[in-house]
């Protein structure tokens, strides 16, 4: 590796601590606007409008959310490297958790609103709308735990 490469390197994994916290806000944030923005609204609109629109914002929020939750796991394990403090991977870890949890937890929730969007109506497009909160608040949950972790080891 040439010393060009290995002080960039070094330079980007100088900033793991403000990029952790950063990026973890940004998880944050985007997980608080889901929920208390988005999922509001839907909530209070009649189902066959309410159905498309969660359909369509989750292909556009997974990718987001999956790349700020990447960003924030990858910029602690560098925080990690600079201090050896083992709660940086802890706080990682669960920063990480967020993307299967969204993949084994969203995206089955998703397929079977896609088959319900012609009964937009039904008790079970209801049902699985409103169960929609819950998973959004288990992965804010997640990514709260992390970004926690984040600031409090940031301060010692």
């Amino acid at each position: 590796m040439s010393v060009v490469q290995t002080s960039i390197f070094d330079k980007f994994a100088a900033q793991g601590i403000p990029l952790a916290i950063w990026s973890s806000i940004l998880s944050v944030g985007g997980g608080l606007g889901e929920i208390f923005v988005n999922h509001d609204a839907r909530m209070h609109i009649s189902s066959e409008h309410a159905l498309p629109e969660l359909l369509e914002a989750h292909k556009r929020s997974k990718i987001l959310t999956s790349l700020l939750l990447l960003a924030s796991s990858a910029s602690g394990a560098l925080a990690y490297q600079q201090t050896k403090d083992k709660y940086w991977l802890i706080g990682s870890a669960l920063m990480l958790a967020g993307i299967p949890y969204g993949f084994f937890l969203e995206d089955p929730v998703a397929d079977q609103l896609k088959f319900l969007t012609l009964d937009a109506r039904s008790e079970k497009a209801k049902k699985l709308l409103t169960s929609w909160g819950g998973i959004q608040v288990g992965k804010l949950a997640l990514a709260t735990g992390g970004a926690t972790l984040f600031y409090w080891f940031a301060r010692r």
